[in-house]
């Protein structure tokens, strides 16, 4: 079953990143479980973009054929039922084939994705968690689009970490309110946003909380062939790797990769379609002669 949250709204701006001419179109997906509302919260904040339009969709009750015809996939799982049903499994295998056929195979693995509800985090900047999470929509908007893989702790793992098999990438894991109850945010990831709250224990780095509980995201170089980098993790730099709660295949310079400036990316891109324009033009020249 469909739920728009909003019409196609063609607009331009995000946050200063990139324009986009043309509606982002997204699909949310829950896997069941308890926490819809704070599902819908989080897919409600991608919506309220300019330029997007998410489509919000239960994965355990119907199978889809029709991925391609979106720019990003979210997927939320938040349940702790056994989430492998027949249509459950036909849209995991769904979504990894959209993933795998991809060009732009841009990834975020969020393990503590309902820690960025309203209705759990208590305490901080409710304004900066919200921009949090539309940056990830923006940032995969400028890089052609992507999958975010969104879950908390091991609880939930189950059903989502399926996809992550079908894609080559290791699992989500966690325990159950482990601490410590936030994230460190790094400063020099392309989904870095400002006036995020400060860590309880250095005024010196920013951090997203983890009211929810703590669950760990897969980094690292994975089968599949992708690194992924870092995002927020707890504790240091140096053990960001063993303690991570969201990375992703857009790289970071603190990690040791660099990323193109999406202005960068979108000259290549027109310069692409020139040299697809001109083909094209070459092959009709030669038809018509």
């Amino acid at each position: 079953m469909d739920k728009k949250l909003s019409a196609i709204v063609f607009a331009t701006t995000c946050l200063g990143l990139s324009a986009t001419a043309n509606a982002s179109e997204i699909m949310f997906g829950f896997v069941g479980g308890s926490y819809s509302s704070q599902g819908y919260e989080i897919a409600s904040m991608i919506d309220s973009l300019d330029g997007v339009n998410v489509t919000t969709r239960f994965l355990n009750s119907e199978a889809y054929d029709d991925f391609d015809s979106f720019d990003q996939l979210w997927v939320y799982d938040l349940s702790s039922q056994a989430d492998k049903n027949t249509y459950q499994m036909a849209n995991y295998q769904g979504i990894a084939d959209w993933y795998n056929n991809r060009s732009a195979q841009n990834l975020i693995a969020d393990g503590r994705i309902l820690s960025s509800s309203s209705s759990y985090t208590n305490r901080g900047n409710r304004g900066a968690e919200d921009l949090w999470i539309q940056n990830y929509a923006q940032q995969l908007d400028a890089f052609g689009g992507g999958l975010v893989l969104g879950t908390d702790h091991n609880v939930y793992n189950s059903g989502i970490n399926e996809i992550n098999k079908l894609i080559g990438i290791a699992g989500f894991s966690g325990n159950y309110y482990s601490s410590p109850y936030q994230a460190v945010v790094d400063p020099l990831s392309p989904f870095y946003v400002g006036s995020l709250d400060e860590c309880d224990l250095s005024s010196s780095e920013q951090c997203i909380n983890d009211n929810s509980s703590t669950g760990f995201a897969p980094s690292g170089l994975q089968e599949n062939g992708q690194f992924l980098t870092p995002v927020a993790y707890h504790g240091t730099v140096s053990n960001a790797y063993d303690k991570v709660a969201v990375s992703s295949s857009i790289g970071s310079v603190t990690f040791g990769t660099q990323v193109p400036e999406p202005a960068s990316l979108a000259l290549l891109g027109l310069g692409l379609a020139g040299v697809g324009l001109r083909r094209k033009k070459q092959r009709l020249a030669h038809k018509n002669g």
